[in-house]
């Protein structure tokens, strides 16, 4: 399934695409025992009896059938409790920079208020001067996970989607800590949907790339992480409860703007593109 939260910010539906992403099926309209929500969704055990009904609603509740152009989406959660981040986890970014791969994970967060929809405009901030994109496969937990083994992992995971980590290179680097250079409001646009872990696989060799105003910026592939899907969620769960809903973005490839000679950072008015195989496109405009 790809789920998705559409409507206006702060009053987002659960939903699922259908009929090739043309119509968005409104999954509490068609069925009222499933929540109106993707987090009250996850929370709950709807996943099995939701994925062998989908076609039979789709024929049997066509008022529950929303037309996409033209509507909203947000966030898949649109207000995750943790976002929880790798840096330095492929090969390719920490040779960029000339930095030893990290023995293990090495985590940072981004404010729960950063979220945002995979086409709402990312805000540059006032202050801030080196405004830079970082393409991210991004893990969303469909379950409580406390001290998950690598190789269990996967029965955490609901699913995928594509997330940007934008970042205040100014304020993260002059802080000497990441958190608040991360964490300004609409600095993670993520979705455009959550794709099922059932229908997508695990990761292990999916393309990642981003574009500027259509230019081609990260190529890259999620074969060249450090840390895997499953190690990372080992990490953080030895000592993090992670509870559904929440986000795990697994860090960047090479080609952020902050590191080309010279610098190509963002600016007002550029379009920002995100793409990872299989989980759809991110389309932001910077104002």
């Amino acid at each position: 399934m790809r789920l998705v939260s559409y409507g206006p910010a702060g009053q987002e539906r659960l939903g699922a695409l259908v009929d090739d992403g043309r119509y968005i099926l409104d999954l509490n309209r068609a069925d009222g025992r499933i929540p109106p929500t993707l987090l009250d969704f996850l929370r709950g055990d709807f996943w099995v009896r939701t994925r062998e009904r989908l076609v039979d609603t789709q024929k049997t509740a066509p008022s529950a059938l929303v037309e996409r152009a033209g509507v909203r989406l947000g966030a898949p959660v649109p207000r995750p409790g943790l976002i929880v981040c790798v840096g330095l986890n492929y090969k390719d970014h920490a040779d960029e920079q000339g930095d030893p791969y990290p023995p293990a994970p090495l985590l940072f967060g981004k404010a729960p208020g950063a979220a945002c929809g995979p086409e709402d405009d990312i805000v540059y901030p006032d202050g801030v001067t080196r405004l830079d994109y970082e393409v991210e496969l991004a893990v969303i937990v469909g379950r409580t996970a406390k001290k998950v083994p690598a190789a269990k992992a996967a029965e955490a995971i609901a699913g995928y989607c594509v997330l940007n980590d934008v970042s205040a290179r100014c304020a993260q680097f002059g802080d000497k800590q990441w958190f608040r250079g991360k964490s300004f409001d609409t600095f993670a646009p993520f979705g455009p949907a959550l794709v099922t872990a059932d229908e997508t696989g695990a990761p292990r060799s999916w393309r990642l790339r981003s574009w500027v105003n259509g230019e081609a910026r990260q190529d890259s592939n999620t074969d060249r992480m450090i840390h895997d899907v499953g190690r990372i969620i080992e990490h953080v769960t030895r000592g993090l409860t992670l509870q559904p809903g929440d986000v795990v973005a697994t860090g960047t490839p090479a080609g952020v703007g902050v590191f080309m000679k010279p610098p190509r950072l963002l600016q007002r008015g550029d379009v920002v593109e995100m793409e990872v195989e299989g989980l759809g496109r991110l389309k932001n405009r910077v104002v």
